[in-house]
């Protein structure tokens, strides 16, 4: 258990997991959860391997051997599921959540701010209200906090390209900033003199092959290309089609695992917010205490995010948070 957290706070955490309305029809995954954090409450956390967890919640033998039967180990992966799911829902706003990290059994508990956590939920539903995603022109965000992204339409007038823009700036779920659409050969590095974190989504069709549109995306201030595609005429018969493409380059090329956020990691030219937010993302999938210490290191630098020691984990929360503290 973590200092600062006392025994009947995690008891009282746990009850509302195992009441709640998730975890209803789960009656296994309710003794998994409820094993492990008994354990490691009265001081046995070291012992929560698989073989134990095998034979004390799911009645395996003595012979179990966790290496050959996954058993414990599909079970775990599910139960980290059905948490995310209960703590993205219905325990949105619990103060305290319990988390199973991957590679091990032992649970953490990451401890919200209260004040916080009701701010930046007050922003989040003011953005939302307003019709905006996770960052969608935060203009209270500097310049260099997130990404900015112009789509630059060069196709006189291809239908394609038009439903391929008009997709790609409904994408209210990636932490960038889109710029109003540009047309012709305009560069927004032309019309900004911070042109660090502004990239360049560009849509050709060529004389050479007018039922192809070519999609890429550059940064203008060193003059990469991070991507080059072709959304083909058979492969675009209905506007669905273009949508769903629009939506796969977005979540290849936008998202915190994308292109551009790894770019800017590699160029070392991501933001504070942008090194935060992949930190607290980093620890979403991986679950361990080394990514747990980092992703607190980096909201700590943010006072608005400060916890008395665990981390926020809603990547539109953190945003509204940097909202707040500008």
């Amino acid at each position: 258990m973590r200092k600062g957290v006392d025994r009947q706070t995690v008891a009282d955490a746990l009850t509302r997991v195992l009441t709640s309305r998730t975890f209803a029809r789960s009656e296994r995954l309710r003794a998994f959860l409820k094993f492990v954090v008994e354990m490691e409450q009265v001081g046995l956390g070291h012992q929560l391997k698989g073989y134990t967890i095998g034979i004390d919640v799911f009645s395996r033998g003595e012979g179990f051997d966790p290496g050959t039967d996954p058993l414990v180990r599909v079970q775990a992966g599910k139960l980290r599921k059905l948490l995310n799911q209960f703590y993205a829902d219905e325990g949105i706003d619990e103060p305290l959540r319990i988390r199973i990290p991957l590679g091990g059994y032992v649970p953490v508990y990451e401890e919200a701010s209260s004040h916080t956590t009701h701010a930046a939920r007050g922003t989040e539903s003011h953005l939302r209200a307003e019709g905006v995603g996770w960052s969608a022109q935060i203009d209270h965000l500097a310049s260099s906090d997130l990404p900015r992204i112009a789509i630059i339409d060069r196709s006189t007038g291809d239908r394609k390209a038009a439903i391929f823009m008009h997709s790609l700036l409904g994408e209210r779920n990636t932490p960038v900033i889109m710029e109003p659409p540009l047309s012709g050969r305009s560069r927004l590095s032309d019309t900004r003199p911070d042109a660090t974190l502004h990239f360049e989504i560009y849509l050709d069709v060529f004389d050479r092959d007018p039922d192809c549109l070519d999609i890429s995306i550059v940064h203008p201030a060193t003059g990469s290309t991070l991507s080059r595609s072709q959304l083909r005429q058979d492969e675009a018969d209905d506007a669905m089609d273009i949508a769903l493409a629009a939506h796969q380059f977005a979540a290849a090329a936008l998202t915190i695992p994308g292109l551009v956020y790894r770019f800017s990691r590699k160029r070392k030219i991501a933001s504070p917010l942008m090194r935060c937010l992949e930190a607290t993302y980093r620890y979403q999938i991986e679950q361990t205490e080394e990514a747990l210490s980092q992703a607190r290191d980096h909201q700590n630098m943010w006072s608005s995010m400060r916890t008395s020691h665990g981390v926020i984990t809603e990547i539109p929360r953190l945003i509204a948070l940097a909202y707040l503290a500008n």
